[in-house]
């Protein structure tokens, strides 16, 4: 049945375009990102001679017609748009049956990664939410609805200008519905009250999310984001921000005013315009702070400008400090593992397999009471390095590593393959594959961690031996669902995460 899902899966035919593919007048140049709706690339325009932006849908939901329909109007909705803050659209089209769109590429930082490493000052922060804010009323006043405000969608180029980017979960007044009723929209961190209670949203909306944004870029941390999606919507809905004082010196009594009235959980006791925004927040521009230029524009942070040299210093200086405490702490008494990602040998469509399955064999270790294994994310940083085991091992602080593959024989059942090594000494322990067309699907992960407790000589309790023989499913397709939702969450698209799930 596996061989029946791909070659049901028309999706398979798409690749991803390597450099020097032609798409229409673009020369592809390389891969630049991803995200819930689609895959962005850099390319050449060979009839202007200009860099541009094309953004293809994802591979997953091309055959789908709703989806292409709320690509294209991505596409209609930053079509409308003329203004300093907002990418621009050239022009859209279609690639082998994949629908694009070209649009400006701007060259810059995302706003996460500046807040991530830079302390703005108030001044600074005000400067990026007129912008912003300014943008927003532009779509406003055009019947555009953001609906996904967030650092990761905004760029700010070298000259400090903010670009709002990624319109794929805009509304625009006036247009056919695609939004199922009870389905939301958005980033969980970043959503409005009223878009987690599903029901009318509007321009308010966009401002709460903007201040949570202002939150961020003043204190560096969110003001809502909890440890499950679940307890961040009720944070939202019912916790009132903590005060900016209690992060930082640097914020006035004034933009706390504006912050607080921007998060309001009635949106009728909100801003009820971007303009309005933008007003008040003028009013803070008088006192200049230092590293502010005058002209009302972000300096470009210090610390994308000092160049790969100290970058690279800093990079030593954190494995130093991080091996240094790792040392100096107390050994656990549990043997500790890292799970590596997972290799895919097939087409690129499948990248989500190997995601997935890597998350659930990872899962399934993680309820082995004798072993401690390390978080994804440390494990994932990992993913086609060029460093030796002994090199990871030392730097993670573990024992072992297990490494593995997913590739489909010529009958085209998926063939997982784990290899477990002694990180250390960088040796082989133990290796095996399992066909997805001799085992259920939930054995694939049971089996390869209870070979590994053998492997290791760790005793498996039998609630836990109880919980790795639980099968939550065995059809086929809906635990293909299962990993796409996997791939999706793991982006934090969990609007399309939830679809698949």
């Amino acid at each position: 049945m596996a061989s029946d899902h791909r070659k049901d899966d028309h999706t398979e035919s798409h690749r991803i375009l390597a450099t020097g593919t032609i798409v229409s007048h673009y020369r592809i140049v390389e891969k630049i990102g991803s995200g819930g709706m689609g895959d962005v690339y850099l390319a050449d325009d060979t009839g202007l001679n200009r860099r541009v932006a094309l953004k293809f849908l994802s591979s997953l939901l091309c055959q789908d017609e709703t989806y292409r329909t709320r690509f294209k109007r991505e596409a209609q909705a930053v079509a409308k748009l003329d203004h300093p803050n907002i990418v621009t659209i050239h022009e859209v089209g279609e690639h082998e049956g994949r629908p694009f769109f070209a649009m400006r590429y701007v060259a810059g930082w995302s706003l996460a990664e500046i807040i991530d490493k830079n302390e703005l000052t108030q001044n600074e922060v005000v400067d990026l939410s007129i912008q912003i804010c300014e943008g927003l009323q532009e779509a406003h006043k055009a019947g555009v609805l953001h609906r996904d405000i967030k650092p990761n969608n905004i760029i700010v180029d070298s000259n400090g200008r903010p670009i709002l980017l990624d319109f794929g979960l805009a509304a625009i007044k006036g247009s056919e519905k695609l939004t199922k009723t009870g389905s939301m929209f958005g980033t969980t961190g970043y959503m409005s009250p009223e878009q987690i209670k599903p029901g009318q949203t509007d321009e308010r909306s966009d401002l709460f999310s903007l201040g949570v944004l202002m939150f961020e870029m003043i204190t560096g941390k969110s003001p809502f984001m909890r440890d499950s999606d679940h307890a961040t919507m009720y944070s939202i809905l019912s916790d009132d921000p903590e005060p900016l004082a209690k992060y930082t010196s640097r914020a006035s009594e004034g933009l706390q005013r504006v912050i607080t009235k921007l998060l309001e959980k009635k949106s009728s006791h909100r801003y009820q315009t971007a303009s309005d925004v933008v007003a008040d927040l003028k009013r803070l521009q008088g006192s200049q702070e230092p590293g502010t230029l005058s002209n009302g524009a972000i300096r470009v942070p210090k610390y994308l400008l000092i160049g790969a040299a100290l970058a690279a210093i800093v990079a030593v200086m954190a494995v130093y400090v991080f091996t240094e405490r790792k040392s100096d702490g107390t050994k656990s008494s549990r043997k500790m593992i890292a799970v590596l990602p997972f290799e895919n040998l097939g087409t690129a469509d499948n990248n989500y397999i190997a995601a997935g399955r890597t998350q659930e064999i990872r899962a399934a270790l993680m309820g082995l009471s004798g072993l401690g294994v390390i978080s994804r994310r440390s494990s994932c940083a990992y993913e086609e390095s060029d460093k030796t085991l002994p090199q990871i091992g030392k730097e993670l602080g573990v024992n072992y590593a297990l490494e593995g593959s997913i590739r489909w024989d010529k009958n085209g059942r998926e063939v997982v393959e784990a290899q477990l090594f002694d990180a250390q000494a960088d040796t082989l322990i133990w290796s095996d594959n399992f066909r997805t067309g001799s085992l259920r699907i939930s054995d694939v992960q049971s089996s390869i961690a209870t070979k590994i407790a053998e492997a290791l000589d760790i005793v498996i309790l039998e609630p836990e031996r109880q919980a790795l023989e639980i099968r939550p499913t065995d059809n086929l397709e809906a635990h293909d669902f299962y990993l796409r939702g996997l791939e999706y969450d793991d982006h934090h698209e969990f609007t399309f995460a939830e679809e698949m799930f």
